[in-house]
């Protein structure tokens, strides 16, 4: 049996094929991520059981034969491969936290675990939710899953600040650094200086900056927005997302974080390959850490830009 029961849809054994969890997937996109994990010498069905079918609350996609397209079905897809990444993450960051391991600090290491496993618990509840009717908790994750990712990159870019997290020890304290360090702007400030100087341009006035403003003030009006409405929301005939904006935004903000983080931390891969062999026998998802940075950042072009992906989720809503 397994320990996550189904929620409105049947949870495929331990053993089947990692496809049958999304019925109506892209050939194309499939054969693409396959190819990617096979050229990274790993093993796709092994890691997507260990990192996604593991994962508290996992249920397949539901069959909807009316559906027009693979496009929600694609989406959950690679959003499933950011969980892994970020699962991966974690249990290095852990690893390398409690050996000391070279390469990143060991506030940096402590930052790093305490960020991605709330990642990972924003995640898994976001993933329940875009497969559900209940779209606002949904935007209000995305939003808080956006801050935490700034806030890993930022802990990554500015040691002293990642310090000053790690000497937090009460939520008084944690608040308070937020207030200070995070909040208002300041990290994506940080970061887009640092990005900057690699030769990325997140200025205020680029396009991004301003696609990516305007979702944050969509979602950040979701918890008030919600009392303004008297009618329950509806999914629409065919559909399997009724909240694919919020997901497509939280699989867009991992795949920066892993991207990103290895331009300001160049020794962030090795220092995951380190951790991960810190111990014997080594944890099979933080071995994946590494690799699998290197299989998110090619897979980014599986997600369409931000702008096209709100143009085509609107035709089809």
């Amino acid at each position: 049996m397994s320990p996550h029961p189904p929620i409105g849809g049947i949870v495929p054994l331990d053993g089947t094929a990692p496809e049958l969890s999304y019925p109506g997937l892209s050939p194309q996109l499939l054969a693409r991520v396959r190819q990617l994990w096979s050229a990274a010498g790993l093993d796709f069905d092994h890691g997507w059981r260990a990192g996604v079918r593991s994962l508290p609350g996992f249920r397949a996609l539901p069959r909807v034969e009316a559906a027009p397209a693979s496009t929600d079905v694609d989406l959950v897809f690679v959003y499933d491969q950011a969980v892994l990444w970020v699962r991966a993450l974690h249990e290095a960051a852990a690893i390398g936290r409690q050996h000391q391991t070279g390469g990143l600090t060991a506030a940096q290491w402590h930052g790093l675990a305490a960020l991605s496993a709330r990642l990972t618990e924003q995640l898994a509840a976001l993933r329940l939710l875009a497969l559900t009717d209940l779209p606002m908790p949904a935007m209000q994750i995305a939003r808080s899953l956006s801050e935490d990712v700034d806030m890993a990159l930022v802990i990554l870019i500015r040691r002293k600040l990642a310090e000053r997290f790690a000497a937090c020890r009460s939520a008084e304290e944690a608040s308070d650094f937020w207030r200070r360090h995070i909040a208002g702007g300041r990290a994506f400030r940080a970061i887009s200086e640092k990005l900057y100087a690699v030769g990325i341009d997140h200025s205020e006035d680029t396009d991004y900056a301003k696609w990516r403003k305007s979702v944050l003030t969509t979602l950040g009006a979701a918890v008030h927005s919600n009392a303004l409405n008297t009618q329950l929301p509806k999914r629409p005939h065919g559909e399997i997302l009724l909240n694919g904006d919020s997901l497509h935004f939280a699989t867009f903000r991992i795949h920066e974080l892993c991207a990103y983080a290895q331009l300001v931390e160049p020794e962030l891969t090795d220092a995951l390959w380190a951790a991960a062999n810190a111990t014997r026998p080594a944890s099979p998802l933080a071995e994946l850490a590494a690799p699998l940075s290197g299989v998110l950042v090619n897979q980014i072009q599986c997600l369409s830009s931000p702008a096209t992906a709100s143009r085509e989720r609107a035709k089809h809503h």
